[in-house]
Order: structure tokens, then sequence, then C-alpha cells
């Protein structure tokens, strides 16, 4: 008996963590560690590329993607790079950036195997949010 309760158990949980995961867009993810393996999402992976062979401006032009998972890194990534010295917004960005800060359209987000959400780029981007990125810009943002 007892391992007919373990079992429901352990079936509802692992159909809970299936179920979470439909609601999200994988195509629109952005995850800097998911599922068992801690992976980065395909749109994380992708601005890690762009950035480490300095393609700003590709960085630039997804600031008016269709897609929020692109809108969101390249907030967060041209922010850091101005931060850093090494980008200048012009005045399209910053204006673009002000939209996408405001913005209600929605992003999914992952972390670990079981966190899949959806949430607003207007929520993501706010101060309690940004330590979401925190790791992914510090190892990808190295001051010398």
């Amino acid at each position: 008996m007892r391992t007919k309760i373990l079992t429901i158990i352990f079936l509802i949980g692992i159909l809970s963590v299936v179920n979470a995961q439909e609601d999200v867009d994988k195509n629109e993810m952005v995850g800097f560690a998911c599922y068992f393996a801690g992976q980065p999402s395909k749109t994380v992976e992708k601005y890690t590329q762009k950035l480490n062979s300095e393609n700003y401006k590709w960085i630039s032009k997804k600031l008016e993607s269709e897609n929020n998972a692109e809108k969101y890194m390249s907030v967060i990534t041209l922010e850091k790079l101005t931060e850093l010295g090494k980008y200048n917004l012009t005045e399209t960005e910053l204006n673009l950036i002000s939209e996408i800060k405001q913005s209600d359209e929605l992003v999914s987000i992952c972390s670990g195997c079981t966190y899949f959400e959806k949430v607003s780029l207007k929520e993501l981007l706010t101060e309690k949010k940004k330590l979401f990125a925190k790791n992914w810009l510090n190892r990808n943002f190295k001051t010398d």
C-alpha cells in the first residue's frame, strides 16, 4: 500500500512539472540554468556567442525583435555594455529600451528542473528581478 501511495505522489509530481513546462514558449525562453543539467536556453546561448564575438550591432537590432526573450537579453546586455563604457546607446535605442521596460508582453523564463513561468518584460526588468541574470552578466562581463 505504501508503495502505491509513493508511486502516485511521484507521478503527480512528474505530471505537474511537465504541465508547467507546457505553458512556456521554448522559442521565447530566457533561462541561465534550466533543466537537470543547468543548461542555458537557446536564446541565452545565442547572446553569449554574439557577445563573445562583440557583435553589438546584432544585439542592438534585436531590441525590435518579435521575440520577447531577445528583447530582454538585448536590454540587459546593452545596459551592461554601456555601464562598462564599451557601448554608447543611441537615442533610438534608449527609447526602445524605455518602451520594453514598460511592456506587458510576456516572456517565458526557466530555472532548474521545475521553475517555468511567463512574466511580463516590465516585471522581469525591475530591480527586484535583476538577480535572475546577475551570474550570467558577471560571467560574461569580466572587468579587468
